[in-house]
C-alpha cells in the first residue's frame, strides 16, 4: 500500500508518468477501505488465521486478497491540464467507468462477458466487499468478479481493484464472520469461469493490452525511481499503525 500511495504522490508532482501496477499479496492479506473500522475479535481471528491485516488508502470495504490478483492505476484527471497524460474524467463515476471498460476488454480477452454494477445494493452494513456491488465494480451473471475503489489528490488519481481468480467461496466469511453465508450471494471466480487457469503472467498482458487500448498508450516497465523508494520508506511505517484506525 505503501508504494501505491508513493507512486499517487510522485505522479501528483508530475515526477512519474501514469503508472499500472500488478501484484499479488505476499502473504495473503485482508485489506480495508481506508475509513472502515473492524472488531478487534475480527482482526484477531484474521490474524490467527494465518492472513495479514492492511488499510488502503482508497476507500470501500474490507478485501481478501488471496486467489486473486490486484492492480493498481494512477493517472490524472482531465483537471490537470497535462495533455501528455493519460487523462480519465473529473467526475468520479465516469472515471470509473472509463477504467472499468480497460476490464472488460480484459476479460473479453477470455471470453468473459461482464457487467457494471450498480449502487443499488446494500453496501456499507457490510463488511465484505464483495457482497455488493458498485458503478466501480462487475459483475458475472450478478456475483462480483472484480472489486474497485478510488482515491483522489487534486489531479492525481489512484483506482485499486481486486481480481477474483480462486478464492474459496467461505473463506471470508469464516475470517469475519460477515451475516450469515449465503450462497446465493457471493463472488465469482475468473477460474471457474474460463474453466481453466491462465497464468498470471498471461493475465498481466491481457489487463496491460485492455489498459492500453482502452487510453491509446504504450506502458513500458520500469522500476521505482529514487523519489518513490524514499517515499515507500516513511509511508510504510505509516500503513504498519493504521490498522485500527482510518488514513
Amino acid at each position: 500500500m505503501a508504494i501505491d500511495e508513493a507512486i499517487l504522490e510522485a505522479h501528483l508532482n508530475s515526477l512519474v508518468p501514469p503508472t499500472l501496477r500488478l501484484y499479488q499479496f505476499s502473504p495473503p492479506a485482508v485489506s480495508l477501505g481506508y475509513a472502515q473500522i473492524i472488531e478487534d475479535n475480527i482482526r484477531s481471528r484474521i490474524l490467527a488465521a494465518g492472513f495479514d491485516v492492511v488499510r488502503r488508502p482508497t476507500g470501500g470495504r474490507a478485501v481478501l486478497h488471496f486467489g486473486d490478483l490486484t492492480y493498481a492505476f494512477i493517472c490524472s484527471s482531465k483537471g490537470a491540464q497535462i495533455s501528455e497524460y493519460i487523462l480519465v474524467s473529473e467526475s468520479i463515476a465516469t472515471a470509473y467507468k472509463q477504467i472499468c471498460q480497460a476490464l472488460i476488454i480484459f476479460l473479453e480477452s477470455y471470453g468473459v462477458g461482464v457487467t457494471v454494477g450498480n449502487t443499488r445494493n446494500n453496501y456499507k452494513d457490510k463488511n465484505d466487499c464483495f457482497l455488493a456491488t458498485t458503478i466501480g465494480d462487475l459483475q458475472y451473471r450478478g456475483n462480483k468478479l472484480i472489486g474497485s475503489a478510488q482515491l483522489r489528490r487534486k489531479h492525481a488519481v489512484l483506482q485499486h481493484g481486486s481480481i477474483i481468480l480462486n478464492q474459496p467461496q467461505t473463506l471470508m466469511h469464516e475470517l469475519i464472520n460477515d451475516d450469515i453465508f449465503d450462497a446465493n450471494n457471493h463472488h465469482a471466480n475468473l477460474y471457474e469461469i474460463t474453466k481453466f487457469e491462465p497464468s498470471i503472467t498471461s493475465l498481466e498482458k491481457e489487463i496491460i493490452k485492455g489498459f492500453q487500448k482502452t487510453f491509446n498508450c504504450r506502458f513500458i516497465p520500469e522500476e521505482l525511481t529514487t523519489y518513490e523508494q524514499g517515499l515507500v520508506n516513511r509511508l510504510k511505517h505509516k500503513y504498519q499503525n493504521l490498522v485500527n484506525q482510518p488514513c
